[in-house]
């Protein structure tokens, strides 16, 4: 089953009833990524550059967005996109990779989720796990389960959200969660237990995704932006991800830059690697 496609505003309301601060401008909507910096909340969405197109708090901190074409740029902007869509299938893998799907799909077996009281029973031990594994400090509030539960009710009010499990006989393993917006299927969030690591579980789930997404009507699939953590972002490439740097407009209050260096390291790495030319071709 492919998705419903939702447009730009019924995403801003979704983004917006799930706590996320965006803001439209202009014809534009941006999300409050990190305090007073913003971003297009669509991704691919181009904006020429100007204070009038932006958002006023962004003066504090700072802008990231994509230019149009025949527009001058100052920056590059990363993202993480599978294209040619239509071609996926597990044929025109190489042979390593199809060896290591196919050894996935002796392990789990994929469904839709659409209770949420059921998604929480299940999904809230596999959240941990991931914690516990990766430290994942965006959104850590969500390791509390009354949090948790909340942000799971948001995401199951929007019937054109998606949510996927990975499932090991009965028991839930792995959880994708994803939308179609216009053109674009946008991988929001994914997670999983660290025993179904062992097993390719990551493998599995991105193989359920890419073959759905074969069979829509998006463009392109978007899998986020760099972290800045190697291992992370290699992980994608390595599984046939390719890293675009489209030209990009960046603007930081240099104070707000300091303190991103000095106290948000964290959030500094990940706009570094968003903003790195030189990986426009790994």
């Amino acid at each position: 089953m492919t998705w419903e496609r939702m447009n730009i505003e019924e995403y801003a309301a979704f983004k917006r009833n799930g706590g996320d601060r965006v803001v439209k401008i202009k014809g534009t909507w941006w999300v409050e990524a990190r305090p007073f910096f913003f971003r297009p909340l669509f991704p691919l969405s181009r904006v020429a550059p100007g204070l009038a197109n932006y958002p006023a708090t962004s003066i504090v901190g700072g802008v990231l967005h994509l230019v149009p074409e025949r527009m001058p740029a100052n920056s590059s902007m990363n993202l993480f996109l599978y294209e040619d869509l239509a071609g996926y299938s597990l044929e025109s893998m190489d042979k390593k990779s199809r060896w290591t799907v196919r050894k996935s799909m002796e392990h789990f077996h994929a469904e839709r989720l659409t209770d949420v009281e059921l998604f929480v029973r299940q999904a809230y031990p596999v959240y941990r796990s991931f914690y516990d594994r990766t430290k994942y400090f965006y959104k850590s509030e969500r390791t509390a389960e009354r949090i948790f539960a909340q942000w799971a009710r948001t995401i199951f009010s929007t019937p054109k959200v998606k949510v996927t499990g990975g499932y090991r006989q009965d028991r839930l393993c792995a959880v994708d969660i994803s939308y179609q917006v216009e053109d674009l299927v946008i991988e929001d969030v994914f997670f999983s237990d660290s025993l179904s690591q062992q097993l390719r579980v990551t493998d599995f789930m991105l193989h359920v995704l890419r073959e759905q997404a074969s069979r829509s009507d998006a463009r392109m699939l978007f899998r986020g932006f760099p972290s800045g953590k190697e291992s992370l972002d290699r992980s994608k490439i390595s599984r046939g991800c390719r890293m675009l740097a489209l030209p990009a407009h960046c603007r930081i209050n240099p104070l707000a830059l300091y303190l991103g260096k000095s106290v948000m390291n964290d959030s500094y790495r990940k706009l570094a690697a968003m903003t790195a030319p030189q990986s426009a071709e790994k």
